[in-house]
């Protein structure tokens, strides 16, 4: 009964080890996608995009924490931003510099 426990434990920890990889699998896929993207001129630099976004009420006053994410898919950039004690994230198409969410 031990001896069955302690193996279903071990594959199951074998199975989830694997995940942290595959999402950093995708990471550099999505950084990949972005640098060809980069290249070819159809996204605008990130250091410009942030300092749009700063350039902007209620952004203006608020801290840039740093650790953008590029999401492929949708060609957009999740930038956080310290407002107070809340954390804001701030979506920004990486195309055309617009920002088109919000959380919260």
């Amino acid at each position: 009964m031990i001896r069955t426990l302690t193996l279903s434990l071990a594959s199951a920890l074998l199975l989830t080890a694997g995940t942290p990889a595959l999402a950093r699998g995708d990471r550099d896929r999505d950084q990949e996608n972005l640098r060809e993207a980069a290249a070819q001129g159809k996204v605008i630099p990130l250091g410009r995009l942030i300092a749009e976004v700063r350039s902007h009420p209620p952004y203006r006053d608020m801290t840039y924490l740093g650790g953008p994410r590029f999401i492929a898919e949708r060609m957009v950039y999740a930038l956080k931003f310290m407002d107070g004690n809340q954390v804001v994230v701030v979506y920004v198409d990486a195309r055309t510099g617009r920002i088109v969410g919000r959380k919260p």
